[in-house]
């Protein structure tokens, strides 16, 4: 496969090179840091957020009780502390004198709140089921609550990370919480304009570390080359994960820039519809997954910043078990299935295709690209895959329906690996879950059951070690790549730093010469 190199853009890098020093100056007055991000946030309220810009986002807006440190263990957040009282009853002790940001005091019955509108249905959250496990909430007094559960559950404390409202702010706006939201955070919300941008400002009254730059602007840039040419120009002063990996040598060329990266747990897959008469059969995702050349794609998209991934799970989690299947470049093997599979590539004696499917991605050029070159390796296999691409809200919108037969996504950032009870149960089919490719298997659903209520992390880790063997079987999806975090910034800034699951929270320790 031929790629196209960008010549435009190599061009306008060296054209604006020269403009960035102009800049400098200007630069070091300002109080705003100015972040470009790929893709708008559909909701500002936690207890609908499930894209990965709106959950990115109301970390900075809203607390948990508890909350993932920068190597994403759980602690203390807005509970000073927390005890187990036996296998399903927890105790949590609430700071005092936190402030929402509409000056309204956070207590428990904030807490209790939160959680109720989930699990009784006040609104429609994709999280309700998630909370299931919790049997009573119970507020001992203004600053403690009690949680009662059904049985033991492993990943409760993974619950408590949960972003806490407002009682009175929340009922008050309604449906408008979403765009005005209203948390407990190191940041409150000034602006959000949807597609455009969200404007943030420091919460000078915030119980923890509060940001070293008044305001914070995440302005959704879409394209690759505008955000590129703003960030050279000195309009834009930070961004993460949002550069084409190949262009990322000729950017910093540019007087001025910065470049830091590190290893991350965010992983692409290619997700498949298991309702689809073509794609039910196990053979034909694994000749899918034969026919794929990740190599390829890593090095011609990626240039040494992601690895082959393997499951959900990245490496750097406790639960990732060694040894795991991989689906190495063979068209011949996957020819070879799809043939056994009733997909023969002759008819008659005359060469066709053995059937068209749809890849439905993001208007993100980078992502369309690496759809066009998925596309490209299966033709090889004599299967032709149209390429779709939609503005974001669309296109999330057929994926959280069901409506495809391919897509391209990524998991950012799980830590728990209970995230294969929502994503692979049975029970978890649209809407009530993230099994969205429609997977059912009952041993995959008896060992995800036995995990969750399993205290031991031992056991734990042996039970997922089998889930995650057995997917690699089925396919539901097929693990792409690992991507590594990276961060390109302006020299005039200090304190930038990369997590290992993307978060935006790294921007409350950064400060601007």
């Amino acid at each position: 496969m031929k790629m196209r190199p960008a010549v435009n853009l190599c061009v306008a890098l060296i054209v604006f090179t020269s403009l960035a020093a102009c800049k400098e100056a200007y630069l070091s007055e300002r109080k705003t840091l100015e972040v470009a991000i790929q893709s708008g946030p559909i909701t500002l309220d936690p207890r609908l957020a499930t894209d990965a810009e709106s959950e990115k986002i109301c970390e900075l807006l809203f607390d948990g009780l508890m909350g993932k440190n920068g190597q994403l263990n759980i602690v203390p957040n807005l509970a000073e502390r927390y005890e187990q009282i036996d296998n399903i009853t927890y105790r949590f002790f609430l700071r005092r004198g936190v402030l929402f940001h509409s000056g309204r005091p956070f207590n428990a019955k904030d807490v209790i709140y939160t959680y109720e509108s989930i699990m009784k249905g006040e609104l429609t959250s994709p999280f309700r089921e998630s909370f299931s496990p919790i049997k009573a909430i119970v507020a001992e007094d203004d600053f403690t609550v009690r949680f009662e559960l059904k049985e033991p559950y492993a990943p409760f404390l993974n619950l408590m990370t949960f972003g806490i409202v407002s009682q009175e702010d929340a009922k008050n706006l309604g449906d408008r919480f979403g765009r005005e939201p209203l948390g407990t955070g190191p940041y409150r919300l000034v602006r959000f304009v949807p597609e455009s941008v969200v404007e943030l400002e420091a919460n000078r009254g915030y119980f923890g570390q509060i940001p070293k730059i008044s305001m914070l602007r995440l302005n959704v840039i879409k394209d690759d080359n505008i955000r590129i040419l703003k960030l050279i120009k000195g309009d834009i002063d930070l961004v993460q994960n949002g550069i084409p990996p190949l262009l990322l040598p000729k950017v910093l060329e540019t007087k001025g820039l910065k470049m830091r990266s590190d290893e991350g747990t965010v992983m692409t897959y290619l997700g498949m519809n298991l309702a689809d008469k073509i794609l039910k059969g196990a053979k034909v995702r694994q000749a899918i997954a034969y026919a794929v050349n990740r190599d390829e794609i890593i090095a011609h998209r990626f240039g040494g910043m992601a690895t082959k991934a393997d499951s959900i799970l990245s490496p750097l989690n406790w639960a990732h078990p060694e040894g795991l299947r991989h689906y190495d470049y063979d068209p011949v093997k996957a020819g070879q299935l799809l043939d056994e599979a009733g997909y023969p590539v002759q008819a008659g004696g005359v060469p066709q295709l053995r059937f068209t499917l749809s890849h439905k991605t993001s208007t993100i050029k980078e992502r369309i690209d690496i759809a066009r070159m998925i596309a490209h390796q299966l033709k090889q296999v004599a299967v032709d895959v149209r390429v779709e691409p939609y503005e974001w809200g669309t296109f999330y919108r057929d994926v959280k329906s069901g409506n495809f037969q391919l897509y391209t996504l990524s998991w950012v950032g799980v830590t728990e690996p209970n995230v294969f009870f929502d994503v692979c149960h049975s029970s978890k089919f649209l809407p009530h879950g993230l099994n969205r490719g429609r997977y059912k298997n009952p041993r995959v659903d008896e060992l995800v059951e036995q995990a969750r209520v399993n205290m031991d992390q031992q056991a734990r880790k042996t039970l997922y070690a089998e889930v995650q063997r057995i997917l690699l079987e089925d396919l539901p999806f097929i693990p792409l790549w690992y991507e590594k975090n990276f961060v390109v910034y302006r020299k005039t800034l200090d304190g930038v730093s990369l997590r290992p699951d993307a978060s935006y929270l790294t921007f409350v320790n950064v400060s601007k010469d």
